[in-house]
């Protein structure tokens, strides 16, 4: 919830500053089915029959999602904000590829977020689906699932510091994919009707 709260707040204030819904018509990616793909995998992979399904394997798929959104950044590192997003899911899958394909979380983090339940399981499991049991046998704990926004209750979650640099890459993309377009920017030009000047 809070992921699309600063997301929304992202377009309001783009459209307040300038921004025109019609300039998305103009905005382009490179690989955007590889985008969406490794989405709809981590979509999947998450809910419960995902998990049934993929089992011990479903690190592994995880990790295989990260990399199709690593190399569909990548192709797009033009894009405004991108740079920003390809630098947050680096350091979560650095530490992810530390601890065997798993992001180390705080069950104190997920209880005062109102995810008792999770962390219940965490706690008497060890590892849930792609989060394992934040410890000293973990690695990178400080680039874990640990960061709490108190403000957020429980429209919040416990997040890592390379989800919030990405969610502030998520915003200057929504931010810049209404603005008047570049070339160069993942987008094609787009010529304003009051602008445009009649051929002859």
């Amino acid at each position: 919830m809070f992921v699309l709260i600063v997301l929304v707040c992202s377009l309001i204030l783009s459209l307040a500053t300038g921004g025109r819904l019609r300039y998305v018509e103009g905005f382009r990616f490179r690989l955007l089915p590889l985008g969406i793909g490794a989405f709809l995998l981590q979509v999947l992979m998450f809910t419960e029959r995902g998990e049934l399904l993929l089992g011990s394997f479903l690190p592994f798929a995880y990790m295989c999602s990260l990399l199709m959104l690593l190399t569909f950044l990548g192709v797009n590192w033009k894009v405004a904000g991108v740079p920003v997003l390809l630098t947050g899911l680096l350091l979560n899958m650095v530490v992810i590829g530390a601890n065997g394909g798993r992001m180390p979380a705080s069950p104190q983090a997920l209880i005062a977020t109102g995810q008792a339940d999770r962390a219940e399981l965490l706690i008497r499991e060890g590892a849930a689906a792609n989060v394992v049991l934040m410890s000293d046998r973990t690695h990178l704990n400080a680039l874990g699932d640990y960061i709490v926004l108190p403000f957020l209750g429980s429209l919040g979650s416990a997040y890592s510091i390379g989800d919030l640099v990405a969610l502030a890459g998520e915003a200057l993309l929504v931010y810049g994919m209404v603005r008047k377009p570049a070339v160069g920017q993942g987008q094609q030009p787009v010529r304003d009707s009051e602008q445009a000047t009649p051929n002859k």
